[in-house]
């Protein structure tokens, strides 16, 4: 299969390394758009989440062979590649396929069974195919993998159980001792992250207040329980807050130590950084009374999952990596399974149109249903040739559509 990843995330990369990779909506679309200009490449997909950015691509040149996703990658964020290449984990042909159903349902994620990460990587496939970036080969297989992520969903992993990044932050406070009932809370950032936190927040009985920016009054969504506070007003709430989640997009630091500098209180304060590249300035942390958690305070409160489930999920995905890989195979006989169902429609519309002269039918009428009938016809012939792929052996598929087609042609 010529289809490679390359991806940097939580698993070899600290939150400092990661963010240098993180890439906006406009960053995305930039680089979808410049991927249609690399020889060789076909298709690009790019996933870039809170914990990892990976860059798939697919082809079917021989030169394919010869290119390397990381150095595209870092290419694309202007990043020597050899500075970073240890952080780089690199897939190939059904590696990555089944590296990509496993992630699609959870099982990579930094919190075991993410369900944020099917809509990430739904919206990632969305994106390229917005920028004219998707292939057949990368668009069958994000779809497989879609599919097959949502059958483990119902039937594996805890349906009804919340594995977000808002979970995991509420447990992460659980296991630090850091009671958030009664306490006032500030949520920085509106976004899906920012909302899923504050409704957590309200959840766990805070006292909570949402920063917006104004000209995204009109569209924001304010989850129930839940003040809200000018985002330009943010520095002059913090002396009043206990606890303070940062989780926006913004490439640039949210909260600055020299700004921050001041309105920490007396002490006591708890920040969390749910954002890449991080929101809050690193060097916050040292004030005092000031305890700041990133993304990779997680590490420690993730779980691994249980085995069963792990080998049951693998149990149903094997099916969708099967169909896949069956599919990449059998797609250079497209061509002639179309010629095959072309001839089998033409012979049998030819052979029902002495038939049709039976019936008080005008020219326009004969000749719409004679089209139908040939179209059906074809549809049907198709639809058997496909189903070769369930029952036979790949090495028998092409000796048996090539006498396919040899019977077919002589029905001329």
């Amino acid at each position: 299969m010529k289809i490679k990843m390359a991806g940097i995330d939580y698993q070899k990369a600290p939150v400092e390394v990661r963010e240098q990779f993180s890439m906006t909506v406009s960053m995305v679309e930039r680089a979808l758009q410049e991927s249609r200009k690399i020889p060789g490449v076909t298709g690009c997909v790019i996933i870039s989440t809170c914990n990892r950015t990976e860059y798939w691509i697919s082809g079917e040149e021989e030169g394919f062979g010869d290119l390397d996703a990381a150095a595209l990658l870092c290419r694309e964020k202007g990043i020597e590649v050899s500075e970073y290449r240890g952080y780089f984990t690199v897939r190939e042909g059904k590696e990555a396929v089944h590296y990509l159903m496993e992630l699609s349902c959870g099982l990579r994620s930094q919190i075991f069974g993410d369900d944020q990460i099917i809509t990430q990587v739904k919206r990632a496939v969305d994106m390229a195919r917005g920028q004219g970036a998707l292939d057949s080969v990368l668009e069958i297989l994000f779809r497989t993998a879609i599919t097959g992520a949502k059958k483990v969903k119902s039937r594996v992993l805890l349906v009804g159980v919340d594995r977000s990044v808002a979970a995991a932050m509420g447990n992460l406070l659980l296991r630090e001792g850091i009671a958030v009932s009664g306490k006032r809370c500030l949520v920085i950032g509106n976004g899906e992250i920012g909302r899923l936190a504050a409704a957590e927040l309200v959840r766990l009985g805070g006292r909570v207040s949402m920063t917006l920016r104004q000209y995204k009054a009109k569209e924001a969504v304010i989850p129930a329980g839940c003040h809200v506070i000018d985002y330009q007003n943010r520095y002059e709430a913090l002396p009043d807050m206990d606890l303070v989640v940062s989780a926006t997009v913004s490439p640039h630091y949210t909260l600055t130590k020299e700004q921050a500098e001041g309105k920490m209180g007396a002490g006591g304060k708890v920040l969390i950084d749910l954002a890449i590249p991080r929101d809050i300035e690193p060097e916050i942390g040292s004030f005092f009374g000031v305890r700041l958690f990133d993304m990779d305070s997680f590490d420690s409160v993730k779980s691994e999952g249980d085995r069963r489930q792990m080998e049951a999920a693998d149990a149903i995905l094997q099916k969708y990596e099967m169909e896949y890989e069956q599919w990449y195979t059998f797609r250079e006989y497209v061509p002639v399974v179309k010629e095959i169902a072309r001839f089998a429609g033409l012979d049998t519309a030819a052979r029902l149109k002495k038939e049709l002269k039976q019936y008080p039918l005008d020219r326009e009428e004969r000749e719409t249903l004679e089209k139908a009938i040939e179209k059906a016809a074809a549809k049907v012939t198709a639809k058997l040739c496909y189903g070769l792929r369930e029952d036979m052996e790949p090495e028998l598929w092409k000796p048996c559509l090539e006498g396919l087609l040899r019977s077919a042609r002589e029905l001329e």
